[in-house]
């Protein structure tokens, strides 16, 4: 028999030295606290070896820490044999529980030296070489001190000497221990609980939370593809799509715009300078045409001044010389000067005359001399009264030509100053004439050179120049689109080629772990069937007719003929086998029920584990292949992105070059059309400018008429001035003439009666009195001849100087007037020659200016709008695009593009209202978390487009059929695995049944007669409806496993009813966990264990509780009996190999039985070798145990160990 006989501690716990006897039935007494329990877990550990599973209260020292708190501590376990004795001595060294196996009964001087004090590890190892005892090494792992001490080590030739038993399933002994110890409750549930946790070390439990993630949103994963499906749903997706479509192509082209924007922009930045040095350059150049314009005109007008002053001052002579022609013509001044030419003729006439006159008047002297002296007086006073008389003649001509002079003076100057003022306005006049003949001129010249230009513009050689461009770039644009395409679909054939590849590695996985799966399968069915005969088997009737039989027939019988029932067999003497005679069987070594047990148990987690395998297999494939999936849609984004951009470019160049074919038409046509409008322009602005030209014409016309007559005017005023004061001289003259005719016919009348005096006085001295009077007359005449010459004498003086110096000079004066005047002419000519020149230059240079100046200023409007547009929303959004170096060249101007800007930016921003309304509208009708992962709130327009984006391509890919799909595999997984899980737990439940009828079976063969007359074990179906709804589900799986996997969504009539039964099921799983407050369903869920207890003939039927059985002490004792019997059953199925073996059962709680009951108790365990140990604060019944210890506390706190009975057998 072995047991362990003794227990030992050596500065242990609170315990200095002590010796505990365990080969019996052992009581110890001590009040709370003095280490009952230190004792009962130390004895614990040496059965389970598990520092976890030994009730020490988390805020308590741990076992190591507390049972060894000196390096020279230990606790030292002697262990009984039949064939002799060892020891187990176990220390801590380095904070770890180690082992040492001795083979060798206890002796105090293989551990304390003579004065008591205890060895260290290592000189206890001295000792025993020195007694030549045989020890193992030292055993650092718990794992391998039970292997050690239950006989499974794998090392047996070292080590099978130190075993208590021989057992590969001896756990359920060691949990069993543990868990009478532990539990001190006799509820249904809790008894339950203690044979589960000695079957298995973990509890069995289905971890529902698995589930739920796995069942997540599956109302709404439904739902969703239903919706998702429906003909309504499609139209709105594709509405989205378009409108997404529309959206992205007007970015684009916004973006396209934003980028001739900048390019535009840069293209001013960079003409700005160069328009500005070419205005200041063609500045430059026009203000020195101005400046040679000025100064040709200047120097040509000096010239012309010059001349034409000197053609005045010619004018002004020749006006006065025809002035004096006149005058002198009215003085009919050629007759006066032929009768002055006869002076001397008259002269010398009159000297004859005289001498003759003079002889005749001799005859008569004195009267002549008297006559003579008369009239020489007469003469004199004549000649007196003459000169004074031509004196005041003088004096009035002095003061008439003076006054004429001076007229003559203000009429030159008003003439002089009519003429400035004239030729101002008229230079004026003349200079505007010029200007106009120029432009006439330049006018005249565009017109032609218009009329012979073919109408082209930098802008239509730009159109044909694109035209040229198009074919090349459409073929560029397609070479690059399959070049893409080519790509995309090589990245889609890796794609499906790896992830057919994971797929084909998942099914070879899948598949040879389903072969093993079949295999276990096969090998559980095989093995539930000889658990499932075992009732009516050979083994059952062994079990139940031949006690001990596993020592004797047992070791000999197949285990098919054991739970076979294909046989006949009774217990006789004579002609039989251990006492045992039957017809047929088969005679080969048997396993045990535990072994079975045991085996479909590893089978059943094999299995398990290869589901869960199998399981994590797909959700590593779905990972996988939603990795690769994620990579593929990674890599060929930027390609789907390029093919698209590619495309839309494709198709704006066809939408552009049949823009710019209706533009090159457009712009001949508008060539044309501006042409013809410049030419009527031109013709226009020719016929303004002749008519203002013909108007100057007009007004220079007019000028020259109106100073002509005004210096006419002042000609005919000067002539009548002039006229006047020569009348007034001649009134004057006249008067003179008068008053010496007077004066002279007074001295004629006074000669002639002189004359009469001397004729008479002649012809009374006898002379010719009548030639005296003919010469007196032809003197007279003569005189009156003389006379008239001395007073025209000044006149032809004055006439032959003004001829000599006027009217002589006429002609040359004329011929110089002329060719003054025609140099004058040829100088005009020249000067508008040279200015026409000059002008064209300077409208030339003008036109350029406008031009220029006109490029400047759009340009700088042009900047200006830019610089304006980077405050709108628009701009901002795309900095990125202004930011980057990225341009597009366009003939457009930032006003216009900022204009078209904003007018696409407007019709998109009502393009996006539409798509968000489209898209809420949409998803609307998914929930937040649906199965397709579909976003339900936006935060921005991104959003939306990557929305709309994302739901084109999951169109287009179908994804909704590998959702569905997934789903259908997901589900089909989630009843595999909840039947996996189920058929786990059931085999499991029918493990525990068998424990069940094992504990009724040993009550019946071992009955403790007393008050109880029966205990009575039943395992009930579970009331737990999720239990219930599991293993409705493992059945409908097991019938409907193909078609759950393909037909999930299925619509067929056929399908209709599974499709709907499996989401039935699936729907009452979900809405049983959401009512479910746990999160575990254990294996105590899958059945209701009841209890029978008979007790003094009262019968209490099928029960969960047995608090209302009896007494406090009849509870005890039932559970006492329960607990005894279940470590029983374990005990004597652990091992078919030896079974002579003794188990210690630790209850603190059968101290409080009745001392009647007491005995009964020990010996209903002792019977089944099994030793019981408890404690209680006083002595109970002392005869009952072997062994009783006393408790107590010294002054320094440390536990004493005293015996106080011992009974020797």
């Amino acid at each position: 028999m072995r047991y362990l006989n003794k227990i030992v501690f050596i500065n242990s716990a609170a315990i200095r030295y002590s010796e505990v006897q365990l080969d019996g039935n052992i009581h110890l007494i001590g009040t709370q606290g003095v280490g009952k329990s230190t004792i009962l877990r130390a004895i614990l550990f040496f059965y389970n070896a598990d520092t976890q599973r030994l009730g020490i209260p988390v805020e308590k020292k741990s076992y190591q820490d507390y049972y060894f708190p000196y390096a020279d501590s230990s606790i030292i376990y002697e262990v009984a044999r039949e064939d002799g004795w060892f020891t187990v001595l176990s220390y801590k060294t380095m904070n770890r529980i180690c082992y040492r196996f001795i083979a060798s009964p206890y002796r105090p001087d293989l551990f304390i030296d003579e004065e008591g004090a205890p060895y260290p590890s290592d000189r206890i190892r001295s000792v025993l070489d020195k007694n030549g005892i045989k020890y193992s090494g030292a055993i650092s792992t718990y794992e391998e001190y039970r292997n050690i001490l239950y006989g499974n080590s794998d090392n047996k030739r070292d080590y099978s000497c130190y075993s208590l038993m021989e057992s590969g399933s001896y756990q359920n002994i060691i949990r069993t221990i543990q868990n009478v110890l532990l539990n001190s409750r006799l509820e249904a549930d809790y008894i339950k609980q203690t044979i589960i946790t000695s079957l298995n070390e973990a509890d069995s439990v289905i971890d529902l939370s698995r589930y739920r993630s796995h069942l997540s949103g599956f109302e709404a994963q439904l739902n969703d593809i239903g919706v998702f499906r429906e003909p309504g749903m499609a139209r709105k997706a594709a509405g989205i799509s378009t409108l997404s479509d529309d959206i992205r192509k007007r970015d684009l082209r916004i973006n396209d715009l934003c980028r001739q924007l900048r390019g535009a922009y840069l293209e001013t930045e960079r003409i700005l300078p160069e328009l500005s040095r070419k205005i200041h350059e063609q500045e430059a150049v026009k203000s020195d045409f101005y400046k040679q314009r000025d100064k040709l005109d200047a120097e040509s007008k000096n010239r012309i001044a010059t001349m034409e002053g000197e053609l005045a001052v010619l004018k002004n002579a020749l006006s006065e010389a025809e002035a004096k022609r006149v005058f002198y013509a009215g003085k009919d001044i050629q007759t006066a000067m032929d009768r002055c030419n006869k002076l001397e003729i008259l002269q010398q006439e009159q000297e004859s005359l005289v001498v003759e006159k003079d002889l005749l008047s001799s005859k008569n002297k004195e009267a002549s001399v008297l006559h003579a002296n008369l009239i020489a007086n007469l003469k004199n006073e004549l000649a007196g009264f003459e000169n004074e008389k031509q004196k005041q003649l003088l004096a009035a001509e002095t003061e008439i030509n003076a006054r004429r002079e001076a007229r003559r003076e203000y009429y030159r100057r008003l003439r002089e100053e009519l003429r400035h003022a004239a030729s101002e306005e008229k230079e004026r006049l003349l200079v505007d004439r010029e200007k106009r003949t120029t432009e006439v001129a330049a006018l005249k010249m565009r017109i032609k050179t218009a009329r012979g230009q073919s109408g082209t513009s930098e802008e239509l050689e730009a159109v044909k120049g694109r035209l040229g461009n198009y074919d090349a770039n459409r073929k560029d644009l397609e070479l690059r689109i399959r070049e893409l395409k080519y790509e995309l679909n090589y990245q889609t054939k890796e794609f499906e080629t790896a992830e057919k590849y994971l797929d084909e590695d998942y099914q070879k996985l899948a598949e040879s772990n389903e072969v093993k799966i079949e295999a276990l399968s096969a090998k559980l069915a095989e093995l539930t069937g000889f658990l499932d005969n075992q009732k009516d088997s050979f083994f059952n009737w062994l079990s139940e007719h031949k006690p001990g039989w596993e020592q004797t027939i047992g070791q000999v019988c197949d285990e098919r003929l054991l739970y076979g029932k294909e046989f006949t067999a009774e217990v006789g003497e004579g002609d039989t086998f251990y006492g045992i005679r039957f017809t047929s069987g088969i005679h080969r070594n048997v396993k045990t029920k535990e072994d079975y047990l045991t085996e479909k148990k590893e089978a059943e987690e094999k299995r398990a584990g290869i589901q869960r395998f199998i399981a994590t297999a797909r959700q590593d494939l779905e990972a996988a292949k939603e990795n690769l999936r994620k990579q593929y849609q990674s890599s060929v984004k930027p390609i789907k992105e390029d093919i698209y951009h590619a495309e839309y470019e494709l198709e704006q160049l066809a939408v552009r070059k049949k823009e710019d074919e209706s533009r090159l038409s457009a712009l001949r046509d508008q060539a044309t059309r501006l042409r013809q409008e410049a030419i009527r322009r031109l013709e226009e602005e020719l016929n303004a400018a002749e008519a203002a030209l013909s108007s100057i014409r007009q007004e220079v016309a007019t000028l020259q008429g109106k100073m002509d007559r005004e210096l006419a005017s002042l000609d005919e005023q000067e002539k009548d001035e002039l006229a006047a004061l020569d009348k007034e001289l001649s009134v004057a003259r006249e008067a003179i003439s008068e008053e010496i005719a007077r004066k002279k016919a007074e001295l004629e009348e006074r000669k002639s009666g002189y004359d009469r005096e001397q004729l008479d006085s002649l012809t009374a001295s006898g002379g010719d009195p009548r030639r005296l009077e003919e010469i007196h007359s032809r003197l007279a005449y003569i005189g009156g001849e003389i006379k008239y010459i001395n007073e025209t004498k000044a006149l032809i003086i004055e006439y032959l100087k003004d001829k000599r110096e006027m009217l002589d000079k006429v002609p040359d004066w004329t011929a110089e007037s002329l060719r003054l005047q025609q140099i004058i002419h040829g100088e005009q000519e020249e000067l508008k020659k040279r200015l026409a020149d000059v002008n064209r230059n300077i409208f030339k240079i003008d036109a350029e200016l406008k031009e220029l100046k006109e490029a400047n200023r759009k340009a700088l409007e042009n900047r200006e709008e830019y610089h304006r547009s980077t405050l709108l929303d628009w701009f901002t959004s795309r900095e990125s695009i202004f930011s980057s170096m990225n341009r597009t060249d366009t003939d457009g101007d930032c006003r216009s593009l900022v204009r078209e800007i904003t007018i696409r930016v407007s019709e998109q921003s009502q393009k996006l209202s539409e798509l968000r309304k489209e898209i809420t509208a949409y998803t609307g009708n998914f929930s937040e978390d649906n199965v397709f992962a579909f976003k339900t709130s936006f935060s921005d327009d991104k959003e939306y487009m990557d929305f709309a984006c994302d739901l084109k391509e999951f169109i287009d890919e179908d994804k909704v059929s590998e959702y569905q799909s997934r789903i259908n595999t997901r589900n089909s997984d989630i009843f595999r695995q909840i039947t996996a899980d189920t058929k786990s737990m059931v085999s499991q439940e029918g493990n525990i049944r068998g424990v069940v009828d094992r504990i009724n079976a040993d009550f019946k063969e071992k009955n403790f007669v007393g008050i109880i007359q029966c205990i009575e074990m039943r395992i009930d179906p579970s009331q737990n409806k999720i239990v219930n709804l599991l293993k409705e589900i493992k059945r409908f799986n097991e019938e409907y496993s193909w078609d759950l996997g393909q037909n999930l969504f299925a619509s067929s009539t056929d399908d209709t009813a599974i499709r709907e039964k499996a989401t039935t099921l699936l729907r009452e799983l979900i809405k049983s966990m959401d009512a479910y407050s746990g999160s575990l369903i254990r294996l105590a869920d899958f059945f209701d264990l009841k209890f029978r207890v008979i007790e003094n003939r009262n019968d209490t039927g099928f029960v969960e509780r047995l608090t209302n059985v009896g007494s406090e002490g009849t509870d005890i004792l039932v559970k006492s009996m329960v607990n005894i019997m279940l470590l029983n059953v374990f005990k004597r199925n652990a091992s078919t190999v030896f079974s002579d073996f003794r188990l210690h059962c630790m209850m603190d709680e059968i101290g409080k039985l009745h001392p009647n009951n007491v005995a009964g108790i020990l010996k209903f365990a002792n019977d089944r070798d099994i030793l019981l140990i408890n404690g209680s604060p006083t002595e109970q019944d002392a005869l009952s145990y072997k062994h009783i210890y006393k408790l107590e506390k010294d002054g320094d706190s440390f536990t004493r160990i005293r015996r106080v009975i011992t009974q020797f057998d």
